[in-house]
């Protein structure tokens, strides 16, 4: 089973490419408790206050083009799934596709993380066209209900 976003955002590609590999990037459309290492074979680490700790290994950076990670230590159901960036020039836009592939048939919090997911992809394309992302913690984040309150 895979979750799937999909936008058109407007910027260019190697800003997008940009806020999906770097420290500062990720801080601002994700969670601001980042390490990350923008390399393949680098480990990116996302801490959500007390709520839950994510790693993921870098398996691809195409520069302008496609990042894809591979879980390392997250909860159980994603044991084995992958994230996966797309990134594909639209004119004076980029198109972008998020997908996490590889969640279990029947995964009963699919509804939740498909919601926090396409939350999280509403706050990079914010993050992008205004300078201003939503993430994690963010009075807009508690507001959209992807932060405990």
């Amino acid at each position: 089973m895979d979750i799937i976003h999909a936008t058109t955002i407007a910027t260019t590609p190697d800003r997008l490419y940009q806020a999906l590999t770097t420290e500062r990037g990720l801080a601002g459309w994700w969670t601001p408790d980042v390490t990350a290492e923008p390399r393949v074979g680098g480990v990116n680490e996302f801490r959500f206050g007390a709520v839950a700790r994510l790693s993921w290994r870098v398996d691809e950076l195409v520069p302008g083009r496609r990042v894809a990670w591979s879980s390392v230590d997250v909860p159980p159901e994603w044991t084995g799934t992958r994230l996966v960036f797309e990134i594909a020039p639209a004119g004076d836009r980029t198109d972008f596709r998020f997908t996490q592939t590889g969640l279990p048939d029947r995964y009963a919090d699919y509804g939740c993380f498909a919601y926090l997911w396409g939350q999280y992809v509403r706050s990079l394309k914010l993050l992008l066209e205004t300078g201003t992302g939503e993430p994690y913690g963010s009075p807009a984040s508690r507001a959209a209900g992807t932060t405990p309150a």
